[in-house]
């Protein structure tokens, strides 16, 4: 599965969070995907900014995980991811298992990371809820 949410703002000023969940099917893998080349077929959207093209990406947030893992078997690998990219700037990416990470986040709101995270995160429950089963 790949997990994403992403601020957005668009050219008009409207901001808000929008999630996408993808599944990549039941098979192993040595390496988790690159969403980027590989994101799964898209299962569900939730969408709070609207407009396509020109919107500008303030934070984001991903998972790429085995379909069958939940928030319970994940929280401890992104507890470890977090830990180990802290103290260096954004963007941040690594894999922890069987995981692939990925968080970047602007500037402006690099000071309050944890809280932009908690968001993000709360994004992508929304679009999966099975996640916290």
């Amino acid at each position: 599965m790949y997990i994403t949410a992403h601020r957005v703002v668009t050219p008009r000023g409207e901001e808000g969070i929008n999630a996408y969940f993808y599944q990549h099917g039941s098979y192993p893998w040595a390496h988790p995907p690159r969403p980027e080349v590989n994101p799964g077929e898209l299962v569900n959207t939730l969408l709070t900014v609207n407009e396509v093209g020109g919107n500008r990406v303030r934070s984001y947030m991903g998972v790429v995980a085995p379909d069958d893992m939940r928030w319970p078997q994940i929280e401890p690998m992104v507890l470890q991811f977090v830990e180990s990219f802290r103290l260096t700037p954004f963007p941040w990416e690594g894999e922890v298992g069987s995981c692939l990470f990925q968080l970047g986040v602007e500037r402006p709101l690099a000071r309050s990371w944890r809280r932009e995270l908690g968001l993000l995160y709360k994004a992508c429950v929304l679009v999966h809820p099975a996640l916290l089963l």
